[in-house]
């Protein structure tokens, strides 16, 4: 690109005139676009909500589409469902009133040159009464959307537009093959092109930071990094564009592949154990089954034993359909394990699927005399190292993190010191975002980046602890070079006078800490002025998950982001567990389950084989004297960082880890690109029939019907909603409110209620009701989600089908038709759904899990399908892992020949390539849950 002229950064408020002259300092990539007095404040903050703050986020703010204003199309005369781009000068305006207070403003456009068969283009704005101050009549504005025919006339509905204004800013946005750009509010694609269009100057042709780090297999000719930026920005021609955007899609996927090549490398180079035992244990295991193993599980099962009988460590994901035995294979691999001396872990994401694994384990190898023992998130026992790494690294102990549901329930410390109070809250009192009891996850930086030395940071996690157990309760610190991560429980802070609790507000609080330590830190350096800039809320702990992804993330932080490395010490990090070991005063949760008692009660000499849990299990005290596999069921649950720290110990276990929810192969190369895949492609003939009908609420009554009739046939069923409670924003039913309506819809038919609030050993004694008979209809949420096993279940209701997507529908589906029965799996949408028909017509029309993965994946694709935080996704720049494929695959090919040929990267050409590593070891699949 040439250089380009000095312009200005316009719209209205803030121009500012670029003034850099040949000797000006060469701008830096990591420098704060604050430092550049030429980008208006306001224009600052509406860039910190796109996440750009430095240049470099700028320059990589890649367009989301280009539009062609060299030249541009005759107005169509009829209408298309391709978007197109059309330029033409406005002849009229009207604001109409319909409905009372809705209003539609119109814009009339004639085409350039137009003559006397040209037909004008109507652009229609409804309800958007800013769009009215933006367009007069006489401007020229260039349009973007589908154009529709209304009556007689060509009319665009909420059509993209730009004004042009012919000033000398001109080339940039116009006759030329121009960016439009993911904005925001009060941030035009105008300022925000010719911010990027100045800043390109600026930083000159070849900046510091944007190094070509692309293997030559994958370059396209000779583009470097630099070039493809000012390219995919303002490209000459729509070949340049292309080009540019190959190059930076490649870069990205590179770097994601390069990571995964040298953890895979990493893996098969370290020293490792056979856990594989003989076979006579399996083989008298596999007879012992009322049916033959299917040629799949058989085929799986072989993969695995191989992996066991290896010396290098087992790192694989076993993918098979809802009901295709995943379970039994993982019982075969832990089987090897035992035979061989070993003792193997089975982790489950739920206490309700943990204690369904236990049961089903006991009643098939009591027999053949192994011992298995149960370990769930309700036993509440405080741990010290994490029992599976103890014996390589230290890391901090885990909070008492206990109950589930939407809003944390109150800690059990505060429960046993108010129990007697009876407390009322009212939200009135407390601000729109906080919620009585919740357990919030906050992030403090320091100013400017303001590095906190050793003695700072002392101070810092000092002042973090000060009011832990007087204005809130604190479950995890992490104080960094550059900023602060906590877990806190905000407490009540008075009463008002009518005995409502008023808590303490999340800013009172934070503030205390800021000025606390501000003070304090200031005084020891010497300094003076802010240390901490204005904290940002991560959110509150929605379930016990939730939360316990929030502590591992504060645990874990330093030695995730490279500051620390692993086995070493970081003094920073704090868990209620360390004030617990000072006091040395460890206390136990007094609601144990008599099933937990009997399955934990065992002599030194009577030690557990097989040990099952939740992955409380990674934070309890349990005494793993030789570990040798673990095996995780709904590994999507616990993600890849979990996963990595398994890998920890020397010698490591082997891993195997489960899921029946299929994934697509782009997603395979990614996200679960470190692990060999194994595939349960075929299903026990022994399963019933599934049919799955999508109604609409209007046939309630046809539908209360039918499940009368199949409950007097001695069937079973469940009642699934999407919400807990009612909600004020959403429209959508819930179970509690919704249950009490049911029991008199199924009178005298008994109904049960079950949700992830309910207490451990109370969803035990519901779950245990329903199994036996005693229940004929469970009225529940997505806690079933996942491998609940009722045989004479065979019956579903889905409410508010359509708040569901495809995955999750066909999860909570395979907990029926698990016998020979023929099942029945209704979705209910409400009158208002739209747009639901083709996502359900897929559960109609297979049961195929795989081919259901691939509909989800088309209608929605990588982000929506699994979640950015869920999945483990880096958040992806300009690539995309459903259209970009075949670049994914080149990307990935060029990555592994690199590690099989140099798998240190010791290579001269290979040595820039650590760097990619070291970046993306903390970005890349840090957000994993």
């Amino acid at each position: 690109m040439n250089e380009l002229p000095k312009e200005k950064v316009r719209d209205g408020e803030g121009a500012v005139t670029s003034t850099r002259g040949a000797c000006a300092p060469q701008i830096g990539m990591s420098q704060s676009l604050s430092e550049l007095n030429w980008i208006p404040r306001p224009k600052l903050l509406a860039l910190r909500r796109l996440g750009i703050e430095t240049v470099e986020d700028l320059l990589t703010h890649f367009p989301r589409r280009h539009e062609d204003r060299t030249e541009f199309p005759r107005f169509p005369r009829e209408e298309s469902e391709i978007p197109v781009c059309l330029c033409g000068e406005v002849i009229k305006t009207s604001l109409r009133r319909f409905g009372g207070w809705k209003k539609i403003f119109e814009a009339t456009l004639q085409e350039s040159q137009a003559n006397a068969l040209s037909e004008p283009l109507v652009c229609r704005w409804f309800n958007l009464h800013y769009v009215q101050k933006m367009i007069a009549t006489g401007q020229r504005i260039v349009v973007f959307g589908k154009p529709r025919l209304r009556g007689k006339r060509i009319c665009m509905d909420h059509p993209e537009f730009e004004v042009i204004e012919n000033d000398e800013e001109i080339s940039i946005h116009f006759r030329r093959i121009t960016p439009i750009y993911p904005a925001t509010e009060g941030l035009s694609q105008r300022v925000l092109r010719s911010m990027v269009y100045r800043l390109l100057n600026e930083v000159g042709p070849a900046p510091a930071g944007f190094e070509t780090l692309l293997p030559r297999p994958l370059m396209n000719r000779d583009m470097t990094r630099s070039a493809a930026i000012r390219a995919i920005h303002f490209p000459n021609d729509w070949q340049e564009r292309d080009s540019a955007r190959e190059h930076l899609v490649l870069s990205e996927f590179f770097a994601m592949q390069i990571l995964i090549a040298s953890r895979r490398t990493n893996v098969s180079i370290r020293i490792g154990q056979a856990h594989c035992g003989p076979g006579a244990l399996f083989d008298k295991f596999v007879k012992s089954l009322p049916f033959e193993l299917t040629r799949a599980q058989r085929k799986v099962t072989a993969e695995i034993r191989r992996d066991l009988a290896a010396g290098h460590p087992m790192n694989r994901l076993l993918q098979g359909d809802v009901g295709s035995g995943k379970t039994l294979v993982a019982i075969a691999a832990m089987l090897l394990a035992v035979e061989a001396g070993y003792q193997a872990a089975f982790m489950a994401p739920t206490q309700i699927l943990a204690e369904q694994h236990y049961d089903v384990l006991r009643r098939w190898l009591e027999a053949l005399g192994v011992r298995v023992a149960l370990r769930t998130a309700a036993r509440q026992e405080q741990s010290g190292p994490l029992p599976l790494f103890a014996g390589n690294m230290e890391i901090p102990g885990s909070a008492r993190v206990s109950r589930g549901g939407d809003g944390v329930a109150p800690s059990r410390t505060f429960l046993e010191r108010e129990a007697a109070g009876s407390a009322r809250y009212s939200r009135r009192r407390l601000p729109h975002f906080e919620k009585p009891w919740a357990i919030y996850a906050v992030t403090i930086r320091t100013k400017s980046h303001r590095y906190l030395s050793p003695n700072a940071r002392t101070i810092t996690l000092d002042a973090l602890r000060h009011f832990h157990k007087e204005r809130y309760e604190l479950f995890a610190a992490c104080v960094m070079p550059d900023h602060a991560h906590l877990l806190l429980q905000p407490w009540p802070k008075k009463n008002d006078d009518k005995r409502n609790v008023i808590f303490w507000p999340l800013n009172e609080l934070l503030h205390s800490i800021k000025s606390f330590s501000a003070h304090q830190i200031n005084e020891i350096e010497g300094k003076t002025g802010a240390v901490w800039e204005k904290e940002r809320f991560d959110g509150y702990a929605r379930s016990d998950r939730d939360l316990e992804e929030k502590f591992h993330y504060i645990l874990r932080n330093p030695w995730d982001s490279g500051l620390a490395r692993q086995g070493e010490d970081y003094p920073w990090v704090w868990t209620q567990d360390d004030e617990y070991r000072e006091e040395s005063s460890f206390r136990r949760d007094a609601e144990t389950s008599t099933r937990d008692a009997c399955a934990t009660q065992m002599s030194a000499c009577e030690e557990p084989q097989i040990i099952v849990g939740t992955h409380a299990l990674l934070y309890e005290s349990v005494s793993f004297s030789n570990l040798g596999l673990v095996v995780i069921d709904e590994q999507h649950k616990f993600g890849v960082a979990q996963r990595a720290r398994l890998t920890t110990r020397e010698p490591a276990p082997d891993v195997l880890v489960m899921t029946a929810t299929p994934i697509p192969r782009t997603l395979t190369m990614t996200i679960y690109g470190d692990l060999d895949v194994s595939t349960i492609d075929e299903m026990p003939r022994n399963r019933g029939k599934i049919v799955t009908a999508a109604r609409d609420d209007s046939k309630l009554s046809e539908v209360l019907t039918f499940l009368r009739t199949e409950i007097e046939r001695g069937r079973q069923l469940y009642v699934i909603y999407p919400l807990i409670d009612e909600s004020e924003k959403l429209d959508v039913k819930a179970a509690t409110a919704e249950y009490e309506l049911w029991q008199q819809r199924l009178h005298p038919f008994r109904c049960e209620l079950l949700h992830g609030r309910i207490a451990p050993i109370e969803k035990q004694q519901i779950m245990e009701r329903f199994r036996r008979g005693e229940t004929n209809a469970l009225i529940s949420t997505t806690v079933l989600e996942v491998g609940v096993d009722v045989p004479n279940a065979s019956v579903m209701l889905i409410e508010n089908a359509e708040r569901f997507g495809l995955a999750q529908l066909h999860q909570l589906r395979g907990r029926i038709g698990r016998a020979e029965h023929k099942s029945y799996c209704i979705l209910l949408t409400s009158a208002q759904a739209k747009g639901v028909s083709v996502k359900l017509a897929v559960l109609e029309r297979t049961r195929d899990g795989f081919e259901v993965a691939e509909a989800d994946w088309e209608l929605r694709g990588p982000g929506d399908l699994l979640g950015t935080a869920q999945s483990g996704l880096p958040a992806l720049k300009i690539g995309n892992l459903k259209t970009d494929a075949d670049l994914m695959r080149r990307a990935r090919a060029a990555a592994i020949s690199i590690f099989e040929a140099d798998p240190r990267l010791e290579w001269p050409e290979n040595q820039r390539f650590r760097r990619l590593i070291v970046e993306q070891q903390g970005r890349t699949f840090s957000n994993v849950s």
